[in-house]
Parts: structure tokens; C-alpha cells; sequence
């Protein structure tokens, strides 16, 4: 839209009446005040409470809360559940999620032996509220959760194992913290403008086909209200600091974050990195439903490698 009204601008003769330039400049108002809205609604989280506890899996637990590690100091609340070994997996969940939405996979994770932490994000669940922060705002929380678990519990290592939004704040934590000595990211993305866009129709009453037309407006709209610049977030480039080869797996029928993402990232995985798409998963980040074997036997090949 923005390219457009440049483009109108241009064509004109080189003094353009004033009537052209008011009308230009009103375009270019409304642009910017719909996108405005579109952003101040895009990140306001839509808070689901945990609809089961690890009680239903047969697994012992704790409610535990413990401080985000940023300058805000949010409380977050998850479960500690305690495994065989001092090893742990961070759970970080996606978009709305919460700590147990993958909870029947994580008493899985328990039976091989690890211990699980997890927790709901900040804005999520029972943590303390808190717009989205597209990943780059949440690190402080992931932080805060293995300082929680140097403090509080005799761990070893730690793990982190994030879908859909949190595979990418998988990536941009582990690449700060090195701490984390393995990561398995489950659909994640890398392209941000595309993420929000798509996320817009969900979220919003706007339509997808109008998001595409303001991205440029959504950009800049969230420099503005929250701060985020979209270039910080580099997922593709990110990955490349880490010393550790990574889990990496992806539907290829995903229509919210399609597989290109996870592509663009795994160029620049490191050496060693499993990457495997699944097909045929009827949605986005279902491989654990449809392909359960296969997504178990995985993560346990890749948590005994990095849990040497």
C-alpha cells in the first residue's frame, strides 16, 4: 500500500495541486491508523487455561511459580515433574497455548527417564498477564525457568523442547544462554512478517488478504506500540551461533506456519541436525498425533545424544 501511494506520487507532474498531496497524505492516515488497530489487537493474547493436569498420566508433580529473569519480573506458574535422572526438558508451548498442551507427550518424555518443567509463558495460562512478545519478550522467561531450576532443583542439564511459537524462542534463547545443551523445535518459524499476517485473521475481524496488504503498516505499527523490532528476529541466522546439532521436525501439509520456515532455518542448522518432515499430519504441529512412534523415537535418540 505504502509502494503504491509512492508510486501515485511519482507519476504526478513535479508540482502536484494540493488537493493530490492532501489526498495522498489522507491514504497514507488511514493506512497507517488501520494498521495501528490491527497490531493493538494482533498482541493481546487469548488466554486458555490448562484443561488437565499430569495427575491423568499417572505422573507426581509440584505447582511451582518463579520470576520471569526481564526488568518486569512477571511470575510465571507451571509443574515441576520430577524424573530418574537430574536431566530436564523445558517445555515451551505455542501461541495460546499453556503448560499442558502437550502434556501427554511430555509423560513420555517422563517414562524415559527426564524430568520436565512446565510452565505457561508469560500472558499465558495462569502466568501473570502480558501482551505477546513474538518470542523476543518471553526469552527473560525461559531464563527465569532454568534459574529456577539452578536454585531450586538438583539438575544436570537442560533441554528445551518448544512448538510452533516456542521452537523459535527455542532458537533466539539457546543462542543467548548456554546453558540449554540441546534444543527440539517442533514447526517453527523464521519468516516474522509472514507469522503476523497470518495470524491477523485469526486474531482480528480483518480478513488474511487485506493483512497482506498492510505488513508493511503491521512493521512499523509494532516498533511503535511495542517496541519489537522485526529485524531482532533472525531464527535463520540465530541457529548458527549453536555448537550442538538440533531436532527439527515439520508437517508438510501445516497450513498455519507452512514448512518453508523450518526449511530456511535448517540451512543454517548445525552439523549433525535431524531434520524430517512428516507427511499427511492433518494440521499444524500434529506429527506427535499422526506419527507418534516415530516423533517419540526421535526425541529420545536426540535426548540421550545430548544428555551424553
Amino acid at each position: 500500500m505504502i509502494k503504491s501511494i509512492i508510486w501515485i506520487f511519482n507519476k504526478l507532474n513535479n508540482k502536484p495541486s494540493l488537493i493530490t498531496i492532501g489526498a495522498l497524505f489522507f491514504l497514507l492516515i488511514i493506512y497507517m491508523g488501520i494498521s495501528l488497530y490491527i497490531t493493538s489487537l494482533s498482541y493481546k493474547t487469548i488466554i486458555n487455561l490448562p484443561d488437565e493436569t499430569p495427575e491423568k498420566y499417572g505422573l507426581n508433580y509440584e505447582e511451582i511459580e518463579f520470576p520471569s529473569a526481564g526488568e518486569d519480573r512477571l511470575t510465571l506458574r507451571g509443574w515441576w515433574i520430577p524424573g530418574q535422572s537430574k536431566n530436564t526438558i523445558i517445555y515451551l508451548h505455542g501461541i495460546d497455548g499453556n503448560r499442558a498442551s502437550h502434556l501427554e507427550i511430555l509423560s513420555e518424555f517422563n517414562k524415559m527417564g527426564y524430568s520436565i518443567l512446565t510452565f505457561d509463558l508469560r500472558g499465558h495460562g495462569l502466568s501473570d498477564k502480558s501482551k505477546v512478545g513474538l518470542g523476543v519478550k518471553e526469552i527473560p522467561d525461559v531464563k527465569g525457568a532454568i534459574n529456577y531450576l539452578e536454585n531450586n532443583r538438583d539438575v544436570k542439564q537442560v533441554a528445551l523442547y518448544g512448538v510452533s511459537y516456542g521452537a523459535t524462542m527455542a532458537i533466539l534463547v539457546a543462542k543467548q544462554d548456554s546453558r540449554i545443551k540441546g534444543i527440539y523445535i517442533d514447526s517453527s518459524y523464521n519468516m516474522i512478517v509472514d507469522l503476523l499476517t497470518g495470524e491477523v485473521p485469526r486474531r482480528t475481524p480483518i480478513p488474511s488478504f487485506i493483512a497482506s496488504l498492510l505488513s508493511r503498516g503491521i512493521v512499523l505499527s509494532s516498533i511503535m506500540l511495542e517496541g519489537i523490532n522485526f529485524d531482532s528476529i533472525t531464527p535463520a541466522e540465530d541457529i548458527r551461533s549453536l555448537s550442538y546439532p538440533v531436532l527439527m521436525v515439520h508437517c508438510e501439509d501445516d497450513d498455519r506456519i507452512p514448512i518453508y520456515h523450518s526449511d530456511q532455518i535448517h540451512e543454517n542448522a548445525p552439523q549433525d541436525t535431524l531434520y524430517h518432515k512428516f507427511e499427511n499430519c492433518g494440521g499444524h504441529a500434529n506429527s506427535w498425533k499422526t506419527h507418534r512412534q516415530y516423533y517419540l523415537g526421535f526425541a529420545e535418540t536426540y535426548f540421550n545424544r545430548v544428555f551424553n
